[in-house]
């Protein structure tokens, strides 16, 4: 279906071919296309034609990957021109190709390049439904680790310590992680991407952690309480909960971002970060829900919605679910419990 696409916007560019290069750091839309993940390139045809083209150490890669053509040996230009292929004019994903390869094929296709980033960029917006049960699993699998470390939290003597319980529970469930986790206790919690040292301290506690499972990312946040809130702290977190659940029950095909961005901070007040942004197979991808956002909601995005309240250098709190826009309105994906457990 994805490749179908592809070859839509080829044929009404007037393109000949789409290349994607792709390296150690696997090209992600490459793998969208493929599923493929070692170095090489993907070149795109006009009649769908896939064909990869890929180093000799990742060939037994290259051949798993179903209804593709595979090359090695010679450089890209050289194959093609060897197959009578003729490039006039073809489409590059620019974000991910090296300046070098860039100006070797420039140089041996002699042809006019279209930058197809952007288009790659919003066609992953919209998840098939495999998509959407693998970055359902990735939730399910955050909100069992998540569960874990709140019933083992008492035996971390510092955050790096509880940070590290998430990567090995992880790896542990044969995930990577997709991001480093952050674990940010008293008034560490006031900085939203508080890097994770030092000890454990009373107050909030945020957590924020998300996995991969199968190239498909969740991303997750609970904040809980070390030691015994006052019921000035109870409220505040509260509050927040009330808020974020209105936040979500705004969320449905057709709502512009812009708008329900802007309505969530009339219930929190003025936020130092975004609403929430796309997740899928990058952790932070389109759509980004914020007011410079004007695009809506449509059926098949998958987004955080992640309102927060910071006083720096005092406290901080965020709640984060990974939420499916549907027909009907949307779905949440990460079930963890949302009231506030208290860690004595």
């Amino acid at each position: 279906m994805v490749v179908k696409l592809l070859q839509t916007e080829i044929s009404r560019l007037g393109l000949d071919c789409a290349i994607f290069a792709t390296y150690e750091k696997v090209n992600l839309n490459l793998f969208y296309l493929t599923g493929y993940v070692g170095a090489g390139f993907l070149v795109v045809f006009a009649n769908g034609r896939l064909m990869l083209h890929v180093p000799s150490r990742d060939l037994s890669l290259a051949k798993k990957v179903k209804g593709v053509t595979v090359s090695s040996g010679k450089k890209l230009s050289e194959v093609l021109s060897s197959n009578g292929i003729s490039v006039k004019k073809a489409g590059i994903d620019f974000a991910n190709i090296s300046v070098l390869d860039f100006n070797n094929l420039k140089e041996k296709l002699s042809c006019d390049f279209i930058d197809l980033t952007e288009f790659m960029e919003d066609m992953r917006m919209i998840k098939r439904s495999d998509e959407v049960d693998l970055i359902r699993k990735a939730c399910s699998i955050t909100d069992e680790i998540i569960d874990k470390f709140v019933k083992n939290f008492n035996n971390f003597k510092s955050e790096e310590e509880a940070v590290a319980f998430l990567v090995y529970s992880a790896r542990k469930r044969g995930c990577g992680i997709a991001f480093e986790p952050i674990v940010a206790t008293g008034a560490n919690a006031s900085v939203p991407h508080h890097v994770s040292s030092g000890k454990i301290n009373n107050g909030f506690c945020v957590v924020d952690f998300g996995v991969t499972f199968k190239g498909y990312c969740s991303d997750v946040t609970r904040t809980f309480y070390v030691g015994k809130p006052s019921v000035s702290d109870k409220k505040i977190y509260h509050d927040l909960l009330g808020a974020q659940l209105k936040t979500i029950s705004f969320v449905k095909s057709g709502a512009l971002i812009k708008e329900v961005s802007v309505e969530s901070e009339k219930l929190t007040g003025e936020m130092i970060h975004s609403l929430g942004h796309g997740l899928g197979i990058e952790v932070h991808e389109k759509p980004f829900v914020s007011k410079d956002t004007k695009i809506s909601f449509k059926e098949g995005m998958v987004v955080t919605i992640e309102p927060g309240v910071y006083v720096s250098g005092k406290y901080g709190i965020r709640i984060e679910d990974d939420v499916l826009v549907t027909s009907t309105g949307c779905e949440v994906l990460s079930k963890f419990w949302k009231e506030l457990i208290i860690i004595k």
